[in-house]
């Protein structure tokens, strides 16, 4: 059974809808990385007057880009979060028309309205971007490996290590209260992946729609709360810092992924069940398949409980953790 009553941004399933929207777009810029251009570039009927790379995500840096947009009347955003999250600051700034086309299922942030911005090791949340549509092209999204479109998963199974810290948090009397209807919807949220998972695995259109439909509704509902407890919460304050740590990073959904495998285990939360849907799912979550070495993982977590208090992020089971021999071997049990 899908998702019901799935609500946010115009969204087109489909294929070929992007050519059409650029067939009746004046001048415009393309915000987009080397794999999804070159896939798309040769389809359109027109070229854009210009081409911004998506990657740099500090302010300073979209700024300047943002500074130098002249001569254009609408915004492509194409490729992934970092892709999304720089046409829409273009966007913020400008006011220009925005059109996002995700090249993976792997985040929300075509579906979200502020832009995570990069500032001092960390992720700092602002703006207020509406796309005038969201595109989900199969053909685009099929071209990538097979292995990152499982890795789409990560938001969404996000909701399972999430939905404990911030009831942690809540009992504490830390961050937002607790909110009963928010948190149906998340563990709604992680029943659809359930079911959704082995679609992904063979390949199947239903399955990349129905998961961009869960992303679509996570966006909605962060806006509507003002906040994202029910979906953010230590697993992604590992992978932050882990990119913190290491100067590096790897697909946002696989490593938000190993966020939810480490802190559920740590948890106590039945790390059983996220490490099913993934298996369902075809997620690489081997640290050799993914290049990543244990020691990155250790440093990771030896630094996350300091790294949690100076970004001032949400209260989560990383505030008080004490990261001793038996911690780091129970994490990595569950990488095992």
């Amino acid at each position: 059974m899908t998702l019901e009553g799935v609500r946010g941004f115009p969204t087109h399933y489909g294929r070929g809808r992007l050519v059409e929207v650029v067939s009746d777009l004046g001048p415009w810029v393309a915000v987009t990385q080397p794999e999804p251009w070159a896939v798309v570039a040769p389809t359109l009927p027109q070229a854009p007057a210009s081409v911004v790379e998506a990657g740099d995500l500090r302010r300073e840096h979209l700024d300047a880009v943002a500074d130098r947009l002249e001569g254009v009347e609408a915004i492509v955003g194409i490729g992934g979060g970092s892709a999304m999250d720089t046409a829409k600051w273009l966007h913020h700034r400008s006011g220009l028309p925005l059109f996002q086309v995700p090249s993976l299922p792997s985040v929300d942030a075509c579906f979200t309205r502020m832009t995570a911005l990069r500032t001092a090791g960390g992720v700092h949340y602002e703006g207020d971007s509406v796309p005038e549509l969201v595109i989900v092209d199969f053909d685009l999204i099929g071209s990538a490996p097979r292995a990152l479109v499982a890795g789409g998963i990560g938001d969404v199974l996000s909701c399972h290590t999430a939905l404990w810290d911030w009831e942690l948090a809540a009992a504490a009397g830390h961050d937002d209260p607790w909110d009963d209807a928010a948190a149906a919807r998340g563990r709604a949220y992680l029943d659809e992946l359930e079911a959704l998972a082995p679609l992904l695995a063979s390949g199947d259109d239903e399955g990349v729609e129905r998961l961009m439909e869960c992303h679509r509704d996570i966006g909605w509902l962060c806006h509507d709360l003002g906040h994202a407890r029910f979906e953010e919460g230590s697993e992604h304050f590992l992978a932050y810092t882990f990119e913190e740590v290491t100067g590096r990073t790897i697909m946002h959904g696989e490593l938000v992924t190993l966020g939810v495998l480490v802190m559920s285990a740590l948890q106590g939360n039945d790390p059983d069940r996220p490490r099913r849907i993934a298996e369902a799912a075809g997620t690489r979550t081997s640290l050799d398949d993914l290049g990543v070495r244990w020691d990155e993982i250790e440093a990771s977590l030896e630094r996350l409980p300091e790294f949690v208090v100076e970004q001032g992020l949400w209260f989560s089971v990383a505030n008080d953790l004490v990261v001793d021999d038996a911690a780091l071997a129970t994490a990595r049990r569950a990488l095992a």
